[in-house]
């Protein structure tokens, strides 16, 4: 059963830059890798090959356009406790919440109930199989507060598949959706 996701795929260019905060490494994280850097939309979760085919043509009728998007700042979850992820922080954007909301209204026409959680875009730098030790990721954090990358404008999204491996999820496009010019 394929495990599936809807995101906005990253630029080189912006991937390049995120990667560079790997020269501060942060033991003991498990960096994502450059290939699986994105901002999700939804999460799916599994699905069969029908559901999945009843998805991707529900996500063609989103109508919507290409926006900026603006990455800066970082954090973790849990915010209030110990770290199991640290962020890149997605500037607030009313496209991109525009964008948000037509994926699930496609999504939820299609038949698939959507998470209850509150939207909050970032893209996951890295993470920790056990709770770091309170102190490490705060000096982190602090050191990278003002990680920032120039405006980028999102062309498309995509609807993705996750297959887990012991190396870490590999993500594939299974559908490619363009945004019309802005």
């Amino acid at each position: 059963m394929p495990r599936l996701f809807v995101a906005i795929d990253l630029p080189d260019a912006v991937k390049d830059q995120i990667l560079r905060l790997r020269e501060d490494d942060l033991p003991p994280a498990r960096w994502t890798r450059r290939d699986a850097l994105h901002l999700t939309l939804h999460f799916i979760g599994d699905a069969s090959e029908r559901q999945a085919r009843r998805y991707g043509q529900a996500l063609q009728q989103v109508e919507a356009s290409a926006f900026a998007l603006q990455l800066g700042g970082v954090g973790q979850f849990p915010v209030d406790s110990r770290p199991r992820v640290i962020w890149a922080g997605v500037g607030n954007s009313p496209d991109l919440r525009a964008l948000r909301e037509a994926v699930g209204r496609a999504l939820q026409h299609s038949g698939h109930r959507l998470e209850r959680r509150r939207f909050h875009p970032h893209i996951t730098l890295m993470r920790f199989k056990k709770p770091l030790r309170r102190g490490l990721a705060s000096r982190w954090l602090q050191a990278h507060q003002d990680f920032y990358i120039e405006p980028f404008i999102a062309r498309e999204f995509a609807l993705y598949e996750s297959q887990l491996r012991p190396g870490g999820a590999v993500y594939t496009k299974r559908e490619v959706l363009a945004l019309s010019p802005p």
